[in-house]
């Protein structure tokens, strides 16, 4: 049964921007998310806190935050309900013209929402607005990089929705949902967030969107993506049987909407299997059984897998694993990784780096972050 927080406010009049924002287990972590939604140039107008009956003090620590805020709601879940039922709760409880799906283990830039309504405004045909996002380890706060690993572009810019369809020959996963904007109708009018679709729901909303409007793009860092070995999608991703499922559901949805080009689902179906088995070579102890699994059909394949998993490289066996999987897979265009990778190199001596808040240490599990 689902009921509201004694602590839920009513709706406000002509929202313009609606931040949903999942909870689980992120008592720790809240309230860094929270306060830096309430620090945009331009707030949003509500922020509606989905609390998934979280087993740590996250009640009590929410409840707090909308006592101080007039512009945090709070529905709470009796009983946990996973990330999507999350998203689309706060989405069926939102307003919004514009709408933000946070997660509560990461934060965003003070220029995110003006960026991203700004483009919005001056193309109101797009359906979306994306930046960038750099990536931290969670507990530690050390950068492990940046992404989208290939930009659309290198200023801010519309792309219309076959544009969107030809970037998608070169490049994929440049909509990241931790720093995107989304025209609240057109996530409506596309059908939601597809539950048998799991951690990969909100990435296949974003593609039928982009593919149906076109969307607006600006290379800035716009939030902080904090990776936790223990997220949903991170489990999710680690799991055979479970990646497997969403592999499979993710294809059948893809190959019976004629938004997507004909062309696409074999070319995502490569990059999916080697996002999920980039996450099995780095993992420590290396995960042989998704390797062997996931990456290679014919006898040949896995002797040359097992050969090089035996080998004693050490640390260059990884190395070696990635080269090996990239030239089977060909995920995406290596002249625009290389292009992407130098923009941003001599952008950082530039502005020699980027400072990340402090980040505290959260050793417990992540829960349910969708945004990985």
């Amino acid at each position: 049964m689902l009921t509201s927080s004694p602590e839920a406010k009513p709706r406000p009049a002509d929202p313009t921007v609606s931040v949903v924002l999942p909870n689980y287990n992120h008592a720790k972590l809240i309230g860094r998310a929270v306060a830096a939604l309430q620090a945009q140039k331009r707030p949003p107008d509500e922020i509606l806190i989905v609390e998934d009956a979280s087993t740590d003090q996250s009640l009590r620590v929410i409840e707090e935050l909308a006592a101080g805020s007039n512009i945090v709601r709070v529905l709470v879940n009796k009983e946990n309900q996973g990330t999507i039922a999350a998203l689309s709760r706060g989405l069926d409880a939102s307003g919004g013209k514009y709408i933000y799906f946070a997660a509560a283990d990461d934060w965003t830039e003070p220029d995110f929402f003006s960026s991203a309504i700004d483009l919005l405004e001056r193309h109101p045909q797009a359906g979306l607005f994306c930046g960038e996002a750099d990536l931290v380890d969670g507990h530690t706060g050390r950068s492990v990089g940046t992404r989208p690993a290939v930009r659309p572009a290198n200023r801010p810019m519309f792309f219309d929705a076959s544009a969107a369809a030809n970037l998608l020959r070169s490049s994929d996963n440049w909509i990241l949902t931790g720093s995107t904007v989304f025209r609240r109708d057109r996530v409506i009018e596309t059908g939601g967030f597809l539950s048998e679709l799991g951690s990969f729901a909100d990435g296949y909303l974003a593609r039928q969107i982009v593919l149906r409007h076109g969307f607006c793009y600006a290379p800035e860092i716009v939030a902080t993506w904090c990776i936790f070995e223990e997220s949903y999608s991170r489990t999710t991703a680690t799991n055979a049987a479970e990646a497997t499922r969403v592999r499979v559901q993710a294809l059948a949805h893809i190959a019976a909407d004629p938004v997507f080009p004909s062309w696409y689902k074999a070319l995502f179906d490569r990059r999916l299997r080697f996002a999920t088995l980039r996450l099995a070579v780095t993992a420590r102890p290396i995960n042989r059984p998704m390797l062997l699994q996931l990456s290679v059909q014919s006898g040949i394949g896995r002797a040359v897998l097992g050969a090089i998993c035996r080998l004693p490289l050490g640390w260059a066996v990884r190395p070696l694993l990635l080269g090996w999987l990239w030239l089977r897979f060909r995920p995406m265009s290596l002249v625009g990784l290389s292009k992407t990778a130098c923009t941003r190199y001599w952008g950082r001596r530039r502005t020699r780096g980027r400072e990340h808040a402090p980040l505290p240490l959260d050793r417990s599990k992540s829960g349910n972050s969708s945004h990985e």
